[in-house]
């Protein structure tokens, strides 16, 4: 797909950029109206065919909640995506001009092998959303198929009910039994899963390219660092505190960028997760349950990434730390001394990726998600 391609390996966030001004989302001032068809297509036929679904038991109410939580997770990372998309644009032309500067050889080949492995994740992670939309929408379509052969072939005059993807009550329709019904609902359906697709596609390949870029700078900075040989000259001094500075500034632009995202992603993912993990117990195994544990496996590894990328991005962080203690400052000139003294100080503060400012977002923090995920679950099923 020409889509997916890439030309220049030292292009930053090129699949990330196109996938918002697909989604509509470009960097101008113009009026959205894509991207508000999509939210008001999606609120109307995600979020108010699920209010009128009439719950009558308890197993009806986890369904139906589970479902409902996921597409509220949706709309507010569509409207994350919103907000924050001016701040995207702009922290990307600022990794651009980190990037642009000359480098040595070494650090310019470490560039090019670090950044062409992120845009290659990229268009690895948009071609498996792209798999996962259409096993989202082939399953019931293949499983609805069958019923009808059977149907049509069945002489008591009892139908079987058609297989829904998802638990709605969609105007009122006849969706279980009424072919033309289901056909209208199934199409509509199948646009809420693009829609769905490409909103997550869009906001995981932009934070996790955002996120892996940042660490990649982090390791540039390092790199700098250690080809300082003593005495280093004034030039040399101001370009590595010039490029720490940049750095610096990028992640405190990444941090603001990503604070709503992450605190949405967090918040919603372990009542997501003890919903669907009670939703699965309840109902069994079949093709409805499928379709459910992808969207499972879909959040799971997105909470896991944002928390390896953050794990990531501290590590490599502290590296300039490191490297910074380890330089023979000793041998410098008064003034230059000065100058690593200040740069030490500022790379004292450690580089950790928070959630809305509360919460930091590495593996410690997806183990103890998974623990509450598990607690809440347990209690699920005990009280019903």
């Amino acid at each position: 797909m020409k889509f997916l391609e890439i030309d220049d390996p030292r292009d930053v966030l090129p699949i990330g950029c196109r996938l918002l001004r697909l989604f509509g989302l470009p960097n101008d001032s113009s009026l959205k109206y894509l991207f508000w068809f999509q939210c008001s297509f999606f609120f109307i036929f995600g979020i108010i065919t699920r209010f009128l679904t009439e719950i009558d038991e308890p197993i009806t109410l986890v369904c139906v909640g589970s479902e409902m939580v996921y597409s509220i997770y949706l709309l507010f990372q569509m409207g994350a995506l919103y907000l924050r998309r001016n701040d995207l644009y702009h922290l990307v032309d600022l990794l651009k001009e980190c990037v642009d500067r000359s480098y040595s050889d070494d650090i310019e080949a470490s560039f090019i092998r670090l950044n062409t492995k992120i845009n290659k994740s990229a268009v690895m992670y948009s071609k498996y959303f792209m798999m996962v939309a259409i096993t989202y929408i082939a399953m019931p379509f293949i499983a609805t198929t069958v019923v009808c052969a059977r149907n049509m072939r069945n002489s008591t005059g009892e139908q079987e009910e058609y297989v829904i993807p998802t638990e709605l009550n969609f105007f009122y329709l006849d969706i279980r039994h009424n072919l033309l019904h289901y056909t209208i609902y199934f199409v509509v359906v199948s646009v809420l899963a693009v829609i769905g697709s490409i909103v997550l596609c869009t906001k995981d390949v932009l934070d996790f390219s955002l996120i892996r870029t940042t660490t990649m700078l982090f390791q540039i900075t390092a790199m700098q660092i250690r080809e300082l040989q003593a005495p280093a000259s004034q030039d040399q001094i101001i370009t590595v505190i010039r490029s720490h500075r940049d750095t610096l500034e990028c992640f405190n632009k990444l941090q603001k960028v990503l604070n709503i995202a992450l605190m949405i992603q967090l918040t919603f993912c372990t009542a997501i997760w003890c919903l669907m993990l009670f939703y699965i117990l309840i109902i069994g195994f079949d093709s409805k349950v499928l379709n459910v544990s992808l969207l499972l496996v879909i959040l799971t590894y997105e909470t896991q990434s944002y928390c390896q990328y953050g794990t990531q991005l501290t590590e490599k962080a502290d590296e300039v730390r490191i490297a910074l203690h380890q330089l023979t400052w000793y041998d410098q000139t008064v003034s230059i001394q000065k100058e690593i003294f200040f740069m030490i100080q500022r790379s004292q503060k450690p580089i950790v990726l928070m959630a809305g400012k509360l919460f930091p977002v590495n593996n410690a923090q997806f183990s103890e998600i998974v623990k509450k995920s598990y607690s809440c679950y347990i209690v699920l099923k005990d009280v019903f």
